[in-house]
């Protein structure tokens, strides 16, 4: 009785032995198999982190296995750094868009500035030999700079200081139809012809898209002066993942050499032109998330294109 007492010890002592040694077994595999997952996540984090504090855009986490987790988490990273491409590229186009419009603003404020300081300082110094006629025209002359220095400053002020889009859903063909009437005073604007399907709709703030539209199709309007059958056309469309609007004339064109010159703020190839119908209209375009393209041949016309994201 009590051989088999104490063989019955053994036997049940055996297999808790057994069943504790499986069980530490599985212990250690488990915390093997943490420890590894928490390495490569630590790595993937550590490579992610680089890529933020680099720029670095071109990085990618793949989402590998079951683990719903780490998927979940590494389709966050790659949703984070496709964010911070986008707001990258932004900045660098506002950084570029300010940049040059303080080199214009600097020069002309120089040229502007410049005679005022020569002509005051000579009418302080010499004042006795100006007289008063003398005087009288000096100062003439300091106003009217003065008044073109306020010109180009409000139009300036035009530029950086345009409000934040308020979208909402507009049927294109009466915007069309507000633009015809808008322009139906302009020279030419009897050569126009507005083309869009009756269902089109685009999300967009119909104030800004008009200022911008307007700028356009004036600058078709001068384009075409000169044009013996001018021909402008204005046509809406979509695509399998954004809208457009296209102004299209049959004008003189635009030389290759001044494509991307025309969208630097105040550059004019008129006398009459301010330079800033184009910048700002590109400007509307990049706050609604789109963007304005040219397409131009010297002699055979020129296509601006309105791009807008979504449906």
């Amino acid at each position: 009785m009590l051989f088999s007492l104490i063989g019955a010890w053994l036997l049940i002592s055996r297999t808790s032995l057994f069943f504790a040694f499986v069980c530490i077994c599985m212990i250690i595999a488990l915390a093997i198999m943490l420890i590894r997952k928490m390495d490569k996540t630590n790595r993937q984090l550590e490579s992610f982190f680089s890529a933020i504090n680099n720029n670095d855009f071109n990085a990618h986490f793949t989402e590998k296995g079951d683990d719903k987790f780490l998927n979940g988490l590494f389709r966050e990273m790659n949703r984070i750094i496709t964010q911070f491409e986008n707001n990258h590229t932004e900045l660098e186009e506002r950084r570029f868009y300010y940049e040059s419009i303080i080199r214009v603003l600097t020069h002309e404020i120089r040229n502007s500035i410049t005679p005022i300081a020569s002509l005051s300082a000579d009418l302080i110094k010499y004042n006795d030999e100006y007289g008063k006629e003398g005087t009288i025209d000096g100062l003439q002359t300091i106003n009217q700079q003065v008044q073109q220095l306020n010109i180009f400053l409000n139009a300036y002020h035009r530029l950086t200081h345009l409000p934040d889009p308020v979208k909402a859903k507009v049927q294109i063909s009466s915007l069309f139809d507000k633009l015809e009437r808008l322009l139906s005073s302009e020279q030419g604007s009897e050569n126009i012809r507005y083309i869009s399907p009756e269902n089109i709709e685009i999300l967009l703030d119909q104030n800004l898209i008009t200022l911008a539209l307007i700028n356009l199709i004036r600058n078709a309007l001068q384009a075409t002066t000169n044009t013996p059958e001018p021909q402008i056309r204005i046509e809406a469309g979509k695509k399998a993942t954004s809208s457009f609007i296209q102004i299209t004339d049959n004008g003189e064109g635009i030389p290759a050499n001044r494509l991307e010159d025309i969208f630097i703020p105040f550059y004019s190839t008129k006398k009459e032109g301010s330079g800033i119908g184009l910048p700002l209209s590109r400007r509307i375009m990049q706050l609604h998330g789109g963007e304005l393209l040219v397409n131009s041949e010297p002699g055979e016309g020129t296509v601006f294109r309105m791009t807008f994201p979504g449906h």
